[in-house]
């Protein structure tokens, strides 16, 4: 039987994800410029103002794919009761590969 924070967790992470990906789309699109508050602050997508939209823009479609896939994965998760692992996992795996495509999105978009 999946538990009431195993539950909340599921939907925590898919809320997070989903502030994530807005914040990127935000950054992929102009409307936040390069800072050190918010967004992909790594050290590709610091170097310019080109990386770093070219970084953001490179991690939207893993975001957003992160986001409906934890969506589904957290329903799933507690319909079947299979607690909070199944989102968390998938939640650190979409931050990785988002941060992987920032990095090389933003390398291409520096030269």
């Amino acid at each position: 039987m999946n538990s009431a924070p195993d539950t909340a967790v599921g939907y925590i992470l898919v809320a997070a994800m989903l502030l994530i990906a807005v914040v990127d789309q935000l950054a992929a699109v102009g409307r936040i410029r390069r800072n050190g508050f918010v967004g992909m602050r790594i050290p590709p997508t610091m170097a310019s103002d080109e990386a770093w939209l070219a970084g953001h823009r490179a991690a939207a479609v893993p975001l957003w794919v992160g986001f409906a896939l934890t969506a589904v994965v957290a329903v799933g998760a507690t319909l079947m009761g299979a607690g909070s692992i199944p989102s968390i996992v998938l939640f650190a795996l979409t931050l990785a590969w988002a941060v992987v495509a920032a990095w090389r999105g933003a390398n291409r978009g520096a030269l």
